[in-house]
């Protein structure tokens, strides 16, 4: 676990982090999360200079969870459950005396979880399920038998059918898939996404019925600082390119496909709704030259980016705030200790808001709790 030292000048290094004080406003600390729930109480009573007032440090000081996504290898399609259903499934397993780290344990807390994604490449992401008239699109544009089907009878959703299909019935509509994807020229459109998409997950994945959910998915493309969010109860993954995802506390998450995990389709089957929630585009504001605000989930939350140079530049960290480098490497000053931020590595500011010094060239992404 992480030890907090003071230090001057030379840095202390912990068995997992470094911790560097700047003298009167706060801590920098470069953050590995899992040393934070011990480090944090020590933290208040080594060194309450940096903390004023008795509420300094909650329960949760950072109520989010920022981490740099690469779609290189792409995630399993996950759904979160909504709230209801995250207070019932944790009841049920807590009484069924399902272990917290067991491999078929679905519920860890009794939250929902939301997601926001800041695309730093070019992202493809799945998320939700398309509308009945891009699905008939495919299905006749491709020619495939499984989907149209679906899209004729409307018995159910999409998500829901393939879901309940049996082993069988997904090789089957598998194998169609893969002749149709095989023999398609000159596709455009809907038609083109999901025949690229096909393509990429068959050969990572071959053999799952992941392949078919992606189908039946919103295929959605995000350039450079745009931004994203995936509401509980929606099916979604990221297909290729580079985010930044930050998600609310929680630890529930529901494999779907595109996994040798687990997957449990009873569960899935009460999680998944007939109306599953539609992602939605995020405002991203500018600030200034080299600064954007992205809204979050709550108002006491805040999510900047800031693309710098050389230059040095200036931006206000909260009481608590979490300094992710997505792209390059930066340096941040705060008091007179200036600490570097690799790219892919964070680090977490805790003390009174302050005005902090950046340069780069780096791609920065900065979540405060106010």
């Amino acid at each position: 676990m992480l030890t907090p030292h003071l230090y001057d000048p030379v840095p202390t290094v912990s068995q997992r982090g470094t911790l560097t004080a700047a003298r009167g406003p706060g801590l920098l600390i470069d953050w590995d999360p899992a040393d934070i729930p011990d480090a944090l109480d020590r933290l208040a009573e080594q060194h309450p200079e940096h903390f004023t007032g008795p509420d300094a440090l909650p329960q949760h000081p950072v109520p989010f969870r920022m981490r740099l996504l690469d779609a290189g290898a792409p995630p399993p399609i996950l759904i979160h459950p909504s709230v209801e259903q995250a207070q019932a499934g944790f009841i049920r397993e807590q009484a069924r005396g399902v272990p917290m780290g067991a491999g078929n344990r679905n519920y860890k807390d009794c939250h929902a979880k939301v997601e926001v994604a800041v695309a730093v490449s070019p992202v493809s992401v799945l998320s939700g399920e398309r509308n009945p008239a891009t699905l008939r699109e495919v299905a006749e544009g491709l020619d495939l038998p499984w989907l149209r089907s679906f899209v004729t009878f409307q018995h159910e959703s999409p998500s829901h059918a393939v879901l309940r299909m049996t082993r069988d019935e997904q090789q089957r509509a598998l194998r169609e898939t893969n002749f149709a994807v095989d023999r398609a020229t000159n596709a455009t459109g809907a038609v083109a996404d999901t025949v690229a998409t096909v393509r990429r997950l068959r050969e990572l994945f071959p053999g799952d019925r992941g392949i078919l959910y992606a189908i039946c998915m919103n295929h959605i493309h995000l350039e450079p600082g745009q931004a994203m969010v995936t509401p509980a109860g929606c099916l979604h993954t990221y297909v290729s390119g580079q985010a930044v995802v930050l998600m609310s506390i929680s630890e529930n998450s529901l494999r779907v496909g595109l996994t040798r995990d687990y997957v449990d389709t009873g569960e899935l089957q009460q999680v998944l709704r007939e109306d599953q929630p539609t992602p939605a585009p995020l405002p991203v504001i500018p600030v200034d030259g080299f600064q954007d605000r992205i809204p979050l989930w709550s108002e006491d939350l805040h999510l900047g980016r800031a693309v710098l140079d050389d230059t040095e530049e200036t931006v206000q960290l909260g009481r608590f705030a979490i300094v992710l480098s997505a792209k390059g490497r930066a340096e941040i000053t705060v008091g007179g200790t200036t600490t570097p931020v690799s790219e892919g590595c964070r680090v977490l500011y805790l003390g009174d808001p302050v005005q902090a010094r950046v340069r780069g060239p780096a791609q920065l992404f900065i979540a405060t709790r106010r």
